[in-house]
């Protein structure tokens, strides 16, 4: 079957974890990745977690992608790059500013080679502003964006979000500008400069805190497991475990049926609008009921009586769900070397070209795995100049 972005090549530069996630999304979707890596990588983070010598968080990005090694600082190195640029259609890398100017890799050097190419840099900063040559970390995006400031619970120190919030969105947002400027091509003929940063990504997920803020001029902070807004809008512990309940508009009624406590919707502290004060007694009132049955008949209950609610599950429990299995979300593929891995799956669902069929995803390469293949199939390079290259450590 057709895939989405069958006739797009991408040459993937980026290490760590935004680009190659966002990278990852597009080949997916049907796009040839071209990953460029070192000549003696050994590749980020390799620990405790490593499965038959490969890391687990490298293969967690990196599936859908073809590993190339190449010494762009050489060269020789440089011109193979510059052949690969002739023939792709995008340029992806995660290089702070400036970097590539000095490789001779950036947009405005490409584009003489191949004006229809597409260059997107994502940084830590960005490439204006004082931050602009600062090294960036997830960590660190988190906090000094306020994100860290309006997580975890009221009084307790600042927590960073469970999963990569700063680099994850940084690679979605550099995906849909790959999108957005490929299709803009289709139109005009010739590529762009598309750029992003951890820091822009993370201060547009801010959204509507940020825009309470600009409304009140209250400085929030965090609410646990809550709403700054909804009042009934959290996890409630239960005999064993904890559910969460959302309880907007007409689940209210719903919720004190499904609890036992009709009476609560005469109760003055539930029918006034929601004050801090009285947010907490509601909140006391409903957490002393849930600690009276355990979590499964809680949902049983909820679910029922058509209360949005679900467990807090660890993640063993969450990659178990039914609901994970039915929408493919955990994937089996079949790695030559590796034997049979397990990766979280595509959330892109489309009729007429889906990203893949069920666990046919292309494994994640070993380092430059794809190297002889790629330049000799796209290139055309001989099996001598490829010999010549290895003897050179060009490649």
């Amino acid at each position: 079957m057709e895939k989405a972005l069958a006739d797009v090549r991408i040459i993937d530069l980026t290490r760590a974890l935004a680009g190659p996630y966002g990278s990852m999304i597009l080949g997916d979707l049907g796009a040839e990745i071209i990953k460029i890596e070192a000549v003696d990588s050994k590749r980020e983070f390799m620990g405790p977690t490593a499965y038959q010598g490969q890391d687990a968080y490298n293969m967690s990005i990196n599936r859908s992608k073809k590993s190339i090694t190449l010494d762009t600082r050489t060269e020789n190195g440089r011109e193979v790059f510059y052949d690969l640029v002739k023939i792709s259609d995008v340029v992806f890398d995660n290089f702070r500013p400036g970097v590539l100017e000095r490789l001779k890799m950036d947009y405005d050097t490409l584009k003489k080679i191949n004006p229809r190419i597409i260059s997107c840099s994502i940084s830590g900063f960005g490439s204006k502003g004082p931050y602009r040559d600062r090294p960036a970390y997830d960590v660190i995006i988190q906090a000094i964006t306020g994100a860290m400031s309006i997580t975890g619970e009221p009084g307790r120190p600042p927590v960073r979000a469970g999963i990569a919030l700063s680099d994850q969105g940084a690679g979605m947002f550099a995906a849909h500008g790959i999108l957005a400027a490929l299709y803009a091509r289709e139109r005009t003929g010739v590529g762009q400069k598309v750029e992003t940063s951890l820091f822009e990504a993370t201060i547009a997920q801010i959204a509507y805190e940020a825009s309470i803020y600009f409304v009140s001029g209250e400085i929030p902070g965090p609410v646990g497991s809550g709403h700054r807004i909804l009042p009934v809008y959290q996890a409630f512990q239960t005999r064993d475990g904890y559910v969460t309940i959302a309880a907007v508009g007409d689940k209210y009624p719903r919720l004190f049926k499904a609890m036992g406590r009709e009476d609560l919707l005469q109760d003055p502290r539930f029918i006034e609008p929601p004050t801090l004060e009285n947010r907490k007694e509601r909140v006391s009132i409903i957490q002393e009921v849930f600690l009276t049955k355990g979590t499964e008949e809680w949902l049983q209950l909820l679910i029922e009586a058509d209360v949005p609610c679900g467990p807090v599950n660890t993640l063993d429990k969450a990659l178990a769900d039914p609901q994970v299995a039915a929408t493919d979300m955990v994937v089996t593929i079949d790695h030559p070397f590796k034997g049979r891995i397990k990766q979280t799956g595509n959330p892109i669902k489309m009729s007429g070209t889906p990203p893949e069929q069920k666990n046919k995803f292309l494994y994640p390469p070993t380092v430059g795995e794809h190297t002889d293949e790629i330049l000799s199939r796209l290139l055309g390079y001989s099996t001598e100049k490829l010999d010549t290259f290895k003897r050179e450590k060009v490649i």
